[in-house]
């Protein structure tokens, strides 16, 4: 929980740099030098922008293709196994996934607001969306499974089970759709 909130102090700083540049380019009568160095700083502060953006796509991806594997070793090992497989789930979400997706979308949005609004970068942003809703749906999932588990509610669990690796199915769909189009929109 501290690197959660070490990283939302970097990512508003961040933020609040980004539109301070702008803001001063946009309102003051500035210097061709003090232009040129808020240009630089700029350049700068998207492009860590983006390398955070980037490094938080891998660990939620990451963690995506880990929960997967997590899931096909566990289930169906017996009882206890798909409880150790509910928990462990949960607790990999609330401490790495959740933080991922929404430090994804924090970032995403900041570089959004830099840029003109292609049809690419639209779509892009929509396959974004989708991933990080349909994780949002997932989690929520996750958290019923586990519910059902603790509760000896197994018929329920396989319901909710086969919901989840569904929806975690569009999660991948999306994060691998949105990848695609940031790639292509790099190279471009």
């Amino acid at each position: 929980m501290v690197l959660l909130g070490s990283a939302t102090l970097v990512l508003a700083q961040l933020g609040v740099a980004i539109v301070l540049s702008m803001r001063i380019h946009a309102t003051h009568n500035v210097s061709e030098p003090q232009l040129r160095s808020v240009k630089f700083r700029s350049v700068f502060v998207k492009s860590v922008v983006l390398f955070i953006h980037l490094c938080l796509v891998g660990v939620w991806l990451g963690c995506v293709l880990t929960e997967a594997l997590f899931e096909r070793a566990l289930l169906g090992q017996g009882r206890a196994q798909e409880l150790l497989l509910a928990r462990l789930h949960k607790k990999v979400d609330v401490v790495v996934e959740i933080p991922a997706f929404l430090g994804v979308l924090l970032t995403g949005a900041l570089m959004a607001a830099q840029v003109p609004m292609t049809a690419v970068l639209q779509w892009k942003i929509v396959f974004g969306l989708i991933a990080i809703g349909a994780n949002l749906y997932c989690v929520r999932l996750v958290w019923a499974r586990l519910a059902l588990a603790e509760a000896g509610d197994w018929d329920g669990f396989a319901a909710v089970d086969h919901r989840q690796h569904q929806w975690g199915a569009v999660v991948l769909a999306g994060l691998l759709g949105a990848l695609g189009l940031g790639g292509y929109l790099f190279t471009a």
